[in-house]
């Protein structure tokens, strides 16, 4: 049996979310089991096709939960876990962000909301810069890294899992990497496959700056360079944009002369991007 990887919720699927299956012979694991959607985008409320993929999606996720003995959470954003499936927790090993450490209020405060409603016979793990094998499989998680380009928004841990001559990293809210934090993990562990929440061009020039979005791509020009990277899947605030391909079409230029490729994930698995966020005041208007 190889490492098989199932992206479930994406932005490149209409929602957000980077809830994603993986298993190898030894293990079933879902990484971030939450699904949400833009409370507004262009000063509107979420479309019914929205809604309806949402609940879609969530159904999707909820599936794959049931077949998981393992969930890792790399954070407490609500497109990563949600509050109303943690019953649907019990019973799985967690391995879970510190709640303690490099944690900001908001998401202390959600963490401490996950544990009360999860019990003290729950099995739950502090992640953070811990390594641990099951059988053949081995499981590695980052020190705590910038959810974006600086504190404001908390931590994250990024998640890297090997099978045999197989390897997959999970980058989860990096917005870039635009910080050389942020690749450290990355460039030590030198997946084949790598799934990374790329920049978050649709706020650039207000939340994102072009500095920001240099380095970024900067960085994951060093990581095509300086790891065995065959696939980039690149997805989750940068298919926040519409024109997301323009804005960093110097990339994908180069990472076509290194022989790697740049796909969302919805491409990886061979569909069309669905990018209904970035559409919501045209499917609005479709409606006038």
């Amino acid at each position: 049996m190889s490492l098989d990887i199932f992206p479930l919720a994406y932005e490149s699927f209409g929602v957000r979310s980077m809830a994603t299956f993986l298993e190898t012979k030894d293990l079933k694991v879902i990484i971030d089991p939450g699904v949400s959607l833009a409370p507004r985008r262009f000063n509107l409320p979420p479309h019914p096709i929205e809604v309806k993929r949402e609940e879609a999606c969530w159904k999707r996720v909820k599936e794959y939960l049931q077949r998981s003995e393992y969930v890792f959470i790399t954070h407490y954003h609500y497109d990563h876990y949600n509050p109303l499936g943690v019953d649907l927790l019990r019973g799985k090993e967690l391995w879970i962000k510190d709640y303690e450490n490099k944690i900001n209020k908001s998401q202390r405060k959600r963490s401490s909301d996950l544990i009360k409603r999860l019990g003290d016979n729950s099995n739950i793990n502090v992640a953070d810069g811990r390594e641990f094998d099951i059988g053949g499989t081995q499981i590695s998680f980052s020190n705590p890294v910038f959810h974006g380009a600086n504190d404001r928004l908390g931590y994250v841990v990024e998640v890297f899992i090997s099978y045999k001559k197989e390897s997959f990293l999970f980058t989860s809210d990096v917005e870039g990497p635009s910080l050389e934090d942020q690749i450290t993990f990355i460039l030590e562990k030198s997946p084949k496959t790598i799934f990374i929440d790329g920049p978050m061009t649709y706020m650039l020039g207000f939340r994102y700056s072009a500095k920001s979005l240099e380095d970024s791509i900067e960085n994951l020009k060093r990581i095509i360079d300086e790891t065995d990277v065959k696939k980039m899947i690149m997805d989750h605030h940068l298919l926040r944009d519409i024109n997301y391909k323009e804005k960093i079409a110097d990339l994908y230029e180069y990472s076509e002369e290194k022989g790697v490729q740049i796909l969302s994930a919805a491409e990886y698995i061979g569909r069309e991007n669905d990018l209904l966020e970035a559409r919501r005041r045209e499917l609005w208007h479709s409606q006038e």
